[in-house]
C-alpha cells in the first residue's frame, strides 16, 4: 500500500480541478492506497503542502504553474518524497516531456504503474524552474495573454502574441555567463529550458533531457527590419534552434545580467511572472524523483507485435 498526497488549486480549470482531484483519490483508494486531498487556498500553499507532506507521494494536479510549486516544496526537504503528476494544464510541458498521458484516467495508470526517475530542478534567485524561463519579448508577450486565451486558442497564442512584440523591434543589452561561456551582446528574446517542450512545441532543443543536468540557453539576434520578417517561419513552427545569428550552449549554472541603461527586465519562470535580473541560476539533479513510465520503443512494439501474431495459413 502507498500513501499519496493529491495537492491542487480548486479555482483551476474553470473549478474542474476539484472534481478530477476527487476522482483521483476515490481510484487511489480503490487501488488499494491511501489518499489525502489537499486543496491550495492562497498562493504559495502548493509549496507548503508538499514541503509538509507525509505521504511516500506527493501529486501535482495541474499544469507547469502548479508543478513549479508542488517541486519548490518537495527540494527543499532532506530526503523528498516521490512526484506524480496528473496533467490539467494548457500547455503542459513537462508532462509531454515525461510522456504522462494528458487524461486524467491514462495519468492515474502511469502514477500507480509507474517508477521513480530523476527530474532536474533549476534554482533560479529564489525561485525553482522546472521547465522554461524567458526574457525580453517572449516574457512580455506572454504578460498579455489571459487564462481564457491560453484554454482559447492553446500554444499558439504565444507565438502571435510574440510576432507582435518583434516587431515593436525591442532589444536589451545581456551579458550571460556560464560553464566559462560568456556572451554579452544586444538580443530580442532569451530562452532558457531545461526540457525538449517549449510553449506546448515539442521541437525547440531534442538535445534537452529532463535529466541531463543543463540549461540549454537561446539567445535571439538584434532583430532588424527585414530579419524580422526571415524569423516568422521559425516562430510559427516553433523551430528556434534554426533562426539564423542564434546562439546556443548548454551549461548547469547561469549569471544573467541585463546591461540596458536605464531599464528593468523581469523573467517569467513556467508561464508565470517571476524575478528581475540579474539572475544567478543553478541545477539541482538527483533529489526529486518522478513517476514515469518508460516509453517502449517502436521497433520493439513492432517485434513483439509480429511474434504474437500468428503466422498467416499457407495457401
Amino acid at each position: 500500500m502507498t500513501s499519496y498526497t493529491l495537492i491542487y488549486n480548486p479555482e483551476a480549470g474553470r473549478k474542474g480541478a476539484s472534481a478530477v482531484a476527487e476522482h483521483m483519490a476515490s481510484r487511489i483508494k480503490a487501488a488499494g492506497h491511501t489518499a489525502l486531498l489537499q486543496p491550495t487556498k492562497a498562493p504559495g500553499d502548493a509549496t507548503d503542502l508538499a514541503f509538509h507532506a507525509k505521504s511516500e507521494v506527493v501529486v501535482a494536479i495541474g499544469g507547469d504553474g502548479t508543478i513549479n510549486q508542488v517541486a519548490g516544496g518537495l527540494v527543499k526537504r532532506r530526503t523528498p518524497p516521490r512526484l506524480g503528476i496528473i496533467p490539467q494544464g494548457t500547455v503542459n510541458n513537462l508532462a509531454k516531456v515525461l510522456h504522462i498521458p494528458l487524461m486524467p484516467d491514462l495519468a492515474l495508470v502511469n502514477l500507480l504503474e509507474g517508477t521513480p526517475h530523476d527530474l532536474d530542478i533549476g534554482i533560479v534567485n529564489d525561485r525553482v524552474m522546472i521547465s522554461t524561463l524567458t526574457l525580453g519579448v517572449l516574457a512580455n508577450a506572454a504578460v498579455s495573454v489571459s487564462q481564457k486565451d491560453k484554454q482559447r486558442f492553446g500554444p499558439i497564442v504565444y507565438l502571435t502574441r510574440g510576432l507582435h512584440s518583434l516587431s515593436r523591434n525591442q532589444h536589451w543589452h545581456l551579458k550571460i555567463t556560464g560553464n566559462g561561456t560568456t556572451w554579452e551582446r544586444n538580443t530580442s528574446f532569451l530562452l532558457v529550458t531545461m526540457t525538449n517542450s517549449v510553449g506546448g512545441f515539442r521541437n525547440f532543443a531534442p538535445q534537452a533531457k529532463p535529466d541531463d543536468g543543463l540549461f540549454h540557453v537561446f539567445v535571439a539576434p538584434k532583430p532588424t527590419l527585414g530579419g524580422f520578417l526571415l524569423m516568422l517561419p521559425y516562430f510559427l513552427t516553433g523551430n528556434f534552434a534554426k533562426l539564423p545569428g542564434m546562439t546556443y550552449f548548454a551549461a548547469d549554472s547561469l549569471t544573467i545580467e541585463n546591461k540596458t541603461p536605464n531599464t528593468k527586465l523581469k523573467s517569467r519562470i513556467d508561464g508565470d511572472p517571476s524575478v528581475g535580473l540579474p539572475l544567478r541560476m543553478q541545477v539541482i539533479s538527483g533529489k526529486v524523483q518522478v513517476l514515469t513510465k518508460p516509453v517502449e520503443p517502436l521497433g520493439e512494439k513492432l517485434g513483439k507485435l509480429a511474434q504474437a501474431t500468428p503466422p498467416a495459413p499457407k495457401a
